[in-house]
């Protein structure tokens, strides 16, 4: 069973709830979520991890249910504060971090700031932009979702959402029919629908956590962490074309790119794997 709840979390400003989802035993196992998910958007993960780990995984705060941080974070510095709080609330000194896409840039720089408190980590969606690709992401990728009279902006979440599983970045790809990815070609719409849902409880503020970690997306932020890195490559995934610069760097030894193949079932068997290993 996955049980969820809230814990009161000391941050800079003041007291936060951090909203989490608990599952399994064992060593401890922290689960950050792509934004502007939640960490709903990772249960079938925390099921395949729980066979392994007790699993951790909080709402970012801004998403889901966590509160806003009450001083607006600037960077993925403040983040990495509030996962050093989470676990000193939660009674956790070292734990190991899976993380994916914006969970993955926070994870990354946990690990970073605090080594000694992170066994390792398990990457997904960790990839090498350009700085010009970046520049291109914050001028492009995030609408204002502001209240509108007229209600468009529920329109703009949804075009956000629908675009978001065709291709990346999402506003080249509203009109494309999608890559089948598992999908289908046209993704889900309870999926979509989920994913706009996210954007638009996470508010005006949604892209707070997210631009920050698309500015950390660097080769350099992964190579500067000290403790096992396992980067996870997935075929089939969005960013498999931004993911496979990363075999043009000289990885150190402990910094492993795992690699599966297309299927969703190839995803999950590689992940089970590393979480086997590593347990």
């Amino acid at each position: 069973m996955i049980r969820k709840g809230y814990i009161d979390t000391p941050v800079e400003g003041g007291v936060i709830q951090t909203h989490l989802r608990r599952a399994g035993s064992g060593q401890p196992l922290l689960m950050l979520h792509p934004s502007p998910m939640s960490s709903a958007f990772l249960v079938p993960v925390i099921e395949l991890a729980r066979e392994h780990f007790a699993v951790f995984a909080p709402d970012t705060p801004g998403y889901g249910g966590t509160d806003p941080l009450p001083n607006p974070a600037q960077s993925l510095v403040e983040y990495t504060h509030w996962v050093a709080a989470l676990l000193d609330a939660l009674g956790l000194h070292k734990v190991f971090v899976y993380g994916s896409a914006t969970g993955a840039q926070i994870a990354i720089e946990f690990a970073r700031a605090f080594p000694d408190r992170t066994h390792a980590l398990v990457l997904e969606n960790a990839v090498h932009f350009s700085e010009q690709e970046v520049n291109d992401i914050m001028v492009n990728y995030f609408p204002s979702l502001e209240p509108r009279a007229d209600g468009s902006h529920l329109d703009v979440a949804w075009q956000m959402a629908n675009g978001l599983f065709r291709g990346f970045p999402w506003y080249e790809h509203l009109e494309d029919p999608g890559e089948d990815r598992g999908l289908g070609g046209q993704p889900p719409l309870a999926l979509v629908q989920a994913t706009a849902m996210a954007y638009l409880n996470a508010g005006p503020d949604y892209d707070r956590a997210y631009r920050a970690a698309f500015a950390n997306e660097r080769a350099e932020h992964l190579a500067a962490v000290t403790v096992p890195v396992r980067v996870m490559r997935w075929a089939g995934g969005l960013l498999k074309a931004y993911a496979d610069r990363l075999d043009g760097f000289d990885w150190p030894d402990h910094i492993t790119l795992v690699n599966s193949g297309p299927s969703p079932q190839e995803r999950f068997e590689a992940l089970g794997r590393v979480f086997s290993e590593l347990a």
